[in-house]
This record gives structure tokens, sequence and C-alpha cells, in this order.
């Protein structure tokens, strides 16, 4: 047995081996089968009895708090074990939508804390409301128990005026689905201990001689990135202005994968199965590995937290090398990571308004801004490259992100225009032009074709969008929300006081070595940045005076988008004026404690956002899609669809009297596959549930069908007279939008090669 373990081949074919018999027999021990039903005969009333100051339970499927204090139903108890089940409940209510006053859930009897603290089970609190009768969400049983399922007003006050009368339930336990969940996380375990054996055991010289040299770098990275991420070891989320939209993005790009969409374009499930373009119009890159995870069983809310959690880490890895790069010293790249990854305007994106695609494109700005710095000092030939790919990563997270930065580009080579016409200068950029217009093809060619042919909204917010700036002031310091649901604001902090009153005490003194002019400019152009962020009068000057170019500023819908650029260039400064000062051995050591003076008032400044975070912010939950599942019309919708047809139109529709039937056999995300009969001599239409975006395609018998948007925006499909059978409906992708995926898929690969073939030079 020595002997076999000696060999370190031997060692990881043994290690393999156990992993993959564990990885059977785990996915064994979830392989059943269960299902329950309850009809109202096995329902009862729990409610507040007065006279004992108890609560009580009497047989019952009805509840409301006039007929019996803080009263709702629950099924007879039920012994599940751990595992993911389905929980479907037929009802009737006078409920709204709000999951708070009047709910279902799935809770564990023998937990008898307010907010079921022993967390024995991952579910939602899913609204049962008036509009709808049926309602079908997934919980994650964590803990082998007696489970109920809860039904009915919230208890306190919030509850009073509702009623729900349960009428059937059933449980059904998901075994692929919870095989799957359980396999992948024993598989993820089982990784992360194997990359750690092969460091430590198989490498352990190389490791030991990595750590020595980094040790430093690696520790405060990784202080930064759990800093930043420490709020997600909430059992719960934390409610942010857009996260609900987020969320749904996350659910129905999974959705849209798991039907076979790629990229996808339509996220199948959204407005209730009618599908909706954010594909289209909103970068998805970041998001693709929460929604694999999605589809792998775990929790939207897991899903979330890790697109949080990987943002974080790939902001700290990206500002270290950029502007370590700037700086040519690794300390201060390090210094600026805390700065850039902890500054308050992106852990205010992060928590508060939870605006995913922001803080997405956050994380390439330093590629945005090394790739400038390079080619203006003319010091590599990867410079367009670092440009390129940073304004390709930020389009492919946030559109929004990347119209500023069209209008923030130019205008910097404006400023500096006598080094723009340049030709070592202007040959590069000119090429991060033509690299950034290939690369971005596959996004920009489907919006383009669905914004000219008015297939979707587009932005709405046009209008005084000076109202919807911050005052200066609210930059620099911590203030808190009027209300507590989304926390407080947190903007560039007190630090970015210094760092700029440094910056420009060393352009009046001359420190930048004959540039001082150059850098002059560039540091006003940031302070102009500063400022566009505000509620500033120029945006009502250009509203009254200047039209157009109001029209045109109006798009980024809320001018504290720029602080995303002012963020940038504060840590900027940060970089090239230390970078500055540590190459003067003299102030090397002041230099470094100037520099963890300003991080440390950083990350002081952050906690105080993150504190209130943790501390007032409204805790919300989400395990299951069945709230987000309700219409939501946004940017990306077509004009002037009706809200409510998604809940009365759920099948196939023949609305002519003509004898003509059509009817749903599967539906698979955005396909559909329905029996239809037409015995009549014309032809008919058959209005899906689906919106009738650009490109459905339909076909019956082998011959393709008329598929368009109807007057009621769904999508009508023609069938011709006398046909009888199975016809398929699906979304395809024009020849167009793939060529144009290849051709930057080409350009990928082209500068790939490039910036191997350099960094080899």
């Amino acid at each position: 047995m020595k002997k076999l373990f000696a060999d370190k081949k031997n060692i990881i074919i043994t290690i393999v081996l156990a992993e993959l018999i564990l990885l059977v027999l785990n996915a064994f021990r979830f392989n059943r089968t269960e299902s329950y039903s309850f009809s109202q005969d096995d329902f009862f009333v729990d409610y507040l009895n007065r006279e004992t100051n108890e609560y009580e339970r009497e047989s019952g499927a009805y509840a409301d708090h006039t007929d019996k204090e803080q009263s709702y139903v629950v099924t007879k108890p039920l012994h599940l074990g751990k595992g993911i089940y389905n929980i479907y409940v037929n009802y009737s209510s006078n409920a709204g939508e709000n999951w708070h006053f009047c709910y279902t859930t799935l809770q564990a009897c023998l937990d008898v804390s307010k907010d079921k603290a022993a967390h024995l089970a991952y579910c939602d609190h899913i609204a049962l409301p008036m509009e709808m009768n049926e309602v079908s969400y997934d919980s994650w049983v964590r803990y082998k128990t007696d489970f109920e399922v809860r039904m009915g007003p919230e208890r306190d006050e919030t509850g009073d005026g509702f009623f729900v009368l349960a009428n059937e339930v059933r449980i059904t336990y998901l075994r692929g689905k919870t095989i799957i969940y359980e396999t992948a996380k024993l598989l993820l375990l089982f990784m992360a201990l194997d990359i750690v054996l092969y460091l430590f055991g198989i490498k352990k010289e190389e490791t030991k001689r990595f750590f020595e040299d980094k040790a430093f770098i690696v520790g405060v990275l990784l202080f930064t990135v759990l800093y930043a991420s420490y709020p997600l070891l909430s059992d719960k989320l934390y409610f942010g202005d857009d996260i609900f939209y987020h969320l749904r993005r996350i659910v129905y790009l999974g959705e849209g994968l798991k039907c076979g969409q790629f990229p996808v374009h339509i996220y199948p499930g959204w407005d209730r199965g009618y599908g909706y373009a954010a594909g289209v119009g909103y970068g998805d890159l970041l998001l693709y590995p929460s929604a694999i995870l999605v589809n792998l069983g775990f929790t939207l809310q897991a899903g979330y937290k890790f697109y949080i959690f990987l943002t974080n880490v790939l902001t700290a890895l990206v500002s270290y090398y950029s502007f370590g790069k700037i700086a040519d010293d690794k300390n201060v790249g390090l210094a600026s990571s805390v700065l850039f990854t902890l500054i308050g305007f992106r852990l205010h994106s992060v928590y508060t308004g939870a605006t995913v695609g922001e803080f997405g494109a956050f994380i390439f700005l330093p590629l945005v801004i090394l790739g400038l710095w390079e080619i203006y000092s003319k010091k590599s030939k990867n410079a367009y490259i670092y440009l390129a790919l940073g304004v390709t990563l930020t389009l492919s997270c946030h559109v929004l992100s990347t119209f500023i930065l069209a209008l923030v580009i130019p205008i910097f080579c404006l400023v500096l225009v006598e080094k723009t016409v340049q030709k070592d200068i202007l040959i590069p950029l000119l090429k991060a032009v033509a690299a950034i217009l290939l690369l971005n093809l596959h996004f920009v060619v489907p919006l383009v074709d669905y914004m000219v042919s008015k297939n979707v909204s587009g932005n709405s917010i046009t209008d005084m969008i000076w109202a919807r700036g911050r005052d200066l002031v609210t930059f620099f310091g911590y203030s808190q929300a009027k209300e507590l649901d989304t926390s407080g604001f947190l903007g560039l902090g007190i630090f970015s006081i210094a760092v700029l009153t440094i910056a420009f005490g060393f352009i009046i003194a001359g420190k930048f070595e004959g540039k001082s002019l150059i850098y002059a400019r560039v540091f006003a152009l940031s302070i102009v940045f500063v400022l566009l962020s505000t509620n500033s009068m120029f945006y009502f000057t250009l509203y009254q005076d200047v039209p157009i170019l109001y029209k045109l500023l109006a798009n980024m819908q809320f001018p504290w988008h720029f602080l995303d650029v002012s963020c940038g260039m504060v840590v900027f400064w940060f970089a090239v004026t230390a970078k500055n000062a540590v190459c003067k051995l003299n102030k090397k050591n002041a230099t470094y404690v100037a520099m963890t003076v300003i991080c440390f008032a950083c990350v002081i400044q952050g906690n105080t956002l993150l504190e209130d975070v943790v501390k007032t912010a409204h805790p919300i939950t989400m395990y299951d899609d069945a709230e987000i599942s309700n219409v939501a019309i946004a940017e990306f919708s077509i004009p002037d669809i009706e809200e409510s047809v998604p809940y009365t139109d759920t099948d196939m529709i023949i609305r002519e009297d003509s004898g003509a039937t059509a009817k749903i056999l599967k539906k698979n995300g955005t396909t559909i596959y329905a029996q239809v009969d037409n015995p009549t001599e014309n032809t008919v239409v058959t209005e899906a549930p689906l919106w009738g975006y650009r490109y459905y395609a339909a076909k019956a018998g082998g011959k393709k069908l008329k598929a368009f948007m109807g007057d009621n925006k769904k999508l009508w499909v023609e069938i011709p007279a006398g046909y009888s059978g199975k016809i398929k409906i699906w979304f395809r992708e024009p020849v167009l939008w793939r060529l144009s995926e290849l051709i930057t898929l080409a350009t990928l690969v082209f500068i790939v090669r490039e910036y191997m073939k350099t960094k080899k030079d």
C-alpha cells in the first residue's frame, strides 16, 4: 500500500475513483419517488384563541381574521426527506400580488421560532393573488423532519381584510432535479478539495515559492473580496432597487439555455411564458454562470449571490492588474484594487441599487483606462487590445455604461487633440475602434435590428434627468435613505477628496515632468465628470436651449451613472500620483504610509454602507421564481402590449367562430408544439401565447407557415384551409445574426493571437 501511494499518478487515480464512487452513491441516496395529495378534508385552520391566548387548530379550509383571529390554513403534517419538492396549491382569495400580506410557503412543524430561524427549508413566501386560482413553487428541504404547507393572510394587521379558501395541495418530490443538485454540490466540493490537494500536495514546492513571493498580495486581494462580500453571508438577500428585474434575468436566461437557445435572445418564462427580448438589448455575459447554477438545481438566491461574489473577485483582479501596469508598481496596483473594489458607489450599486449590469460593467473600466493610458503613453503594442476588450466587455454587461464610454472617450481624445492626431496614437485608436465594432457585431446587429424595426420599446426615461441627480455634497459622505428598504447612498467617499487634492497639488507643482498641462486638462475633465453626476443646472440648460443634445444625454436615465467613470478617474489619479512618488527612494516609505491611510479611510467609510445594509435594508427570500413570473413591462418589451393578456390567454386561441381549433401539446420555453384542426375552406389565424417578436418561425407537415405580430401584439400563425395535424412554433435567429456572431468569434481569436504574440516578443 505504501508503494502504491508513493507514485503521485496512483494517488490521483485513487482519489478520482473514490470521488466517482461517492458521487454515484450520493445520487442513489436521493433516488426515490414521493408524491402527496391533500383535499379540503386534510386542512386545518391555525388561529389565536383569545380566551386561552394560545394558538389552536381545528379542521377547516377557510381563513380570514374576522372569522378567526390571526388565522391561516395548513395541511396535515408530512414527514419529508432532504431534497427538492414542488408544491402546487389550488385556492381562492381576494388578495393582491404582495406576498407579504397573503401567501403560501412550506414550513417546518417543529420550528416554532417566529421566522423559522432553524432554516430547515429554503422556501419563499409565494403570493396568492385573486386573479389566479393556483400557484406552483419549489422548496428545498434541508433536513428530514415534519413539514406543512401554510396558506393564508399574514398573522399581523397586514393580513386583515384578506381571505383564503384552500381547495387542493399537491407535493411532488423532484427526483431528477434533486439528484442533479446534490451531485453538482458534491462535485464542486470535490473540485475545490482537489485543487487544494494538488497545490499543497503534488505542487507543494511551487505553491510554497508562489506564496513566499506573493503572500501579501494574495492576502490583501482576499481581504478585499471577502470584505466586499460579507453581506452575502446572510441567509437572505437584501432588497435593492432593481433586484427583481435581475433575478428574473437569471431565472429566464437559464430557461433559455434549457430550451436550446444560445446566445439567449428571447427569455422564455418572462411575462408568464410570453417571452421578453432582454437578451437582444442587455448584455448577459456574466449572468450565464449564475443561470447555469440555477439550472443545476441551486436556488435563485444562491445564483444571485454567486454573481455578486464573481464580480467582486473580477473587480479586484482586473483593477489590480490594470492600475498596477499604469503605476509600474504592484503595491500601488494592490492599493488601487482596494480602492476601486470598495469605493462607495460600487458598494452602493451592488447592495443598495442592485444595478447588476452596472456593477458588472464596472469591472472592466480599469481596462479602458489602461488602454487609453498606454496608447497615449506609447507604451505597448497591446494598448488597443486593452481598450477594445474593456469597451467590449462593458457592453457585454451594460448598454448604458457603454453609452457613457461612447461620450467620454471621444471627449477625452478631443481634450488631448494635439496628441490624438499623432500617427503613433491615432493608428492604435483606429485599430481599437475597428476591433470594438467587430467584437460587438454579435450584440449590435440584433439590437439595431429590433430598434429600427420598432420591435422593442427602448429607453422611455428621457424627462427631467436633472431631478434624478444628487447633490454634490452627498458624493463624499454617507447619506442614509429616507426609506429603509434599500439602505443609503455612498458615492466617491471622503478619501476621494484627498486623492484629488493630492493630484491637483502634483500638477501645479510640476511633478509630472513636463506633462503638467496634459495632466491638468485630464484632471479638469475628471472634475467635469463628477459635476455631470449631480443634479446640475447644466441639464436644465440643455433641456431648454439645446433639446437635441439633451435628448441624447437623457438616454443615460440618471446623471449619477457618470459616477462609474468618476470612480475610475479617482483611482487613476491615486495610481499616477503614487507612481510619481514611489519612484523617489527618499519618499517611498512615506508614500506607502499615505496609500495605507487612504485605503483605510475607504474601507472604514465603505463599512458605514455595508453595516447599514445588514442592519436596515429589507431582507427578502428568493429561492423560487413564483413571485417573479408576474408580468413586468420593461424597455425591451414590445410597445403597447396589454399586461392582462398573459393572465387570460394561456393556450392557443382561434377567435373566429369557424369551427377550427388549436391546443398546445407541449411548450418548451419559446418553442410550442400544438394540435390544430381547420376543417374550413379558408385560412384561419391562431394566436400563440407568445409576444410577437420578429423571427419566430412556424411549420406544419414540413411546410412553412406565416408567423407575424398580430394586432394585440401576440404571435399570430396562419393555418391553411383543410389542415389538421401538429404545428411547431419556435424562435429562429436570422442568418445575419449568426454571421455577426461568427465575425465576432473570428475577431476574438485574432486578437487573442495578437496579444499572445506580442507578449511572447
